[in-house]
């Protein structure tokens, strides 16, 4: 999976009101307790020209170059 899918799919697990509840009880030891969940945004830039792009896209709409994703270094 790539690095916008799986943002995508933290996103969605992070807004399930089960899950928020989960963690919350988890990280407070008690029940009803709303934790604020941060996450971080992607932005894309084609380096050819510097648009910028949704995460999912192979090519810039702008100038046709493919985009290059930086993997994460620590996996």
């Amino acid at each position: 999976m790539d690095a916008g899918g799986i943002q995508k799919r933290m996103n969605e697990i992070q807004s399930d009101a089960s899950f928020a509840s989960a963690f919350g009880k988890l990280i407070s030891g008690r029940p009803g307790y709303k934790p604020v969940i941060e996450s971080k945004q992607i932005i894309v830039r084609c380096t050819k020209c510097g648009k910028i792009m949704d995460d999912c896209q192979k090519f810039c709409d702008e100038c046709g170059a493919r985009v290059e994703r930086l993997q994460n270094a620590s996996k």
